[in-house]
């Protein structure tokens, strides 16, 4: 059995399931056991994640070019990769991807030399693959979250050894840099304090902090393991996560407790990515038979990914509280059973129970956005809600997507759909696919939602309304949306426009981006 036990020196509730699950084509999702365990393929037909969810990975760094992942690490958009400068002012180069607190540089990968450990090199990769690797490629494994952005912060060194300083700056840095997870695959027995401040201080942010509980089959009641058991009163900061197998059993070797285990999941024969390089002699891109509780955590912070991209106002405190309620039991002996949390994570039954617990939003903005809906909509003065045509008819009504908020799915409901928002009226010319016509829009009094059309009969007309370049204002309609604008009358003659509020296919496209 591989069992890899990260060192660090710190000096049921019952929820009726569909029938119906998504299966990915993932050429090694069979040997995924544990994610038919929790219903994952279930969960997928609610969501499959979203890149706007940051899960920051404190771990031993993370094979950033695997091609299994490679699609779902973290872009700093605000730094510009290799020119030797701090773009965004946080006080780290270059750092593209998150950083390496070992190293202090911008490469937060495994270091490769003759004294590493092939599974802490793994280590990070593994995990980071676990939460996130690419679903439905048609290529290797799934994640829990098919998307997701996964900031790497590479505090462990080639041995899988680290200490409480790099940690706390880890810590420091997701809570800065935005993520919205933290998964911490490791633990070690000394309460270090300035490493417990830094997660209450994520706690705080509304971080939701996922810890391994170790490896040693402690009871930790006695014998309590960080960071799986910083709390304060009745403020758990941390959900500590203790390993089955896959008879819902507790593994053999997993630290336990009724003070510090919050929930259980899978972390026997663990099948997922491996970091990949043949020229260094990492020539397998994946592997299985890993165990520990560093594989439970972060099939735990994967759910919590999933759970965010339906529910993103989820606290930490309610995440908590929809994890334990949602779980399957773990059978142990009676003495034993509050010790290993509530039960084993569910996928299915967590987001089935989550709107339950998603604290209501006030609607302060004309648009909104939910997770699962690539339409955007405005909000109407009977109180309904319009989606825009595409994105480029709601660029010819605003110039950002800075004043769209999101909501939840189920905030969409309160909103009965009316119908479309069409292109803003003298921002573009259109012209219906399938119809040599081009078309100038005019306000419409009785129906602000129906611009009308009115043809510009001739060329010569349009040059002398909008200039030589006028065919750059053009924007194409399909046929479908014809009927919904009203009609008007043809323009026979030039006559006066405002062109300081047209824009061009490429202003558009452009703020599209």
């Amino acid at each position: 059995m591989k069992q890899f036990i990260a060192s660090i020196f710190l000096c049921t509730f019952l929820v009726p399931a569909s029938v119906f699950a998504l299966v990915p084509n993932d050429t090694f999702y069979d040997e995924q056991w544990y994610l038919d365990k929790m219903q994952a393929g279930v969960a997928w037909e609610t969501s499959t994640g979203s890149d706007d969810v940051v899960i920051a990975v404190i771990d031993s760094g993370v094979d950033l070019d695997h091609p299994d992942l490679i699609g779902n690490i973290w872009q700093n958009s605000t730094e510009i990769a290799g020119n030797g400068v701090d773009d965004d002012k946080n006080g780290y180069i270059d750092d593209l991807h998150g950083w390496d607190f070992v190293d202090e540089d911008g490469d937060p990968t495994p270091e490769i030399n003759s004294t590493a450990s092939a599974d802490a090199i793994s280590h990070g990769t593994l995990v980071a693959g676990l939460i996130g690797a690419t679903g439905d490629n048609a290529e290797g494994v799934t994640g829990v979250n098919w998307n997701v952005s996964v900031m790497s912060l590479r505090i462990l060194d080639e041995q899988g050894n680290g200490n409480a300083i790099t940690a706390s700056e880890a810590v420091d840095y997701a809570i800065a840099n935005g993520a919205d997870v933290l998964n911490l695959s490791f633990s070690g027995m000394s309460n270090d304090r300035a490493l417990g401040d830094s997660i209450e201080q994520a706690y705080e942010a509304g971080i939701v902090i996922i810890s391994a509980m170790g490896n040693d089959g402690l009871n930790t009641d006695q014998s309590p393991v960080y960071p799986a058991c910083y709390m304060e009163g009745d403020e758990d900061w941390v959900i500590g996560v203790a390993a089955t197998n896959r008879l819902d059993k507790a593994a053999d070797f997993t630290n336990y407790g009724e003070d510090c285990v919050d929930i259980s999941a899978p972390g026997v024969d663990i099948f997922g990515l491996d970091y990949y390089d043949p020229s260094e002699g990492f020539n397998e891109a994946y592997n299985g038979g890993w165990s520990g509780t560093s594989m439970s955590a972060p099939l735990v912070a994967g759910a919590v990914g999933l759970l965010l991209s339906a529910y993103p106002t989820l606290t930490p405190s309610a995440m908590k509280t929809v994890l334990q309620l949602s779980v399957d039991p773990v059978s142990a002996e009676p003495a034993l059973r509050k010790m290993y949390g509530t039960g084993r994570l569910n996928l299915a039954n967590a987001l089935t129970i989550a709107p339950n617990f998603v604290e209501e939003i006030e609607i302060s903005s004309d648009y909104i956005k939910s997770p699962s809906f690539e339409s955007v909509y405005a909000i109407t003065e009977t109180g309904g809600r319009r989606a825009f045509m595409n994105a480029t008819a709601y660029f010819t009504h605003e110039d950002s997507f800075d004043s769209v908020m999101g909501v939840h799915d189920g905030d969409l409901e309160d909103y009965d759909l009316e119908g479309l928002v069409l292109p803003n009226p003298g921002v573009v010319l259109v012209k219906i696919q399938s119809n040599r016509d081009v078309y100038a829009l005019a306000e419409n009094p009785s129906n602000p939602y129906a611009p009308r059309l009115r043809a510009i009969a001739t060329e010569e007309i349009a040059i002398s309304m909008y200039g030589e370049q006028w065919a750059d204002y053009v924007i194409d309609i399909d046929p479908t949306f014809f009927a919904r604008f009203a009609q008007g009358g043809d323009i026979t003659s030039p006559e006066t426009v405002d062109l300081s509020i047209m824009k061009t296919r490429a202003e558009l496209a452009q703020l599209a981006k």
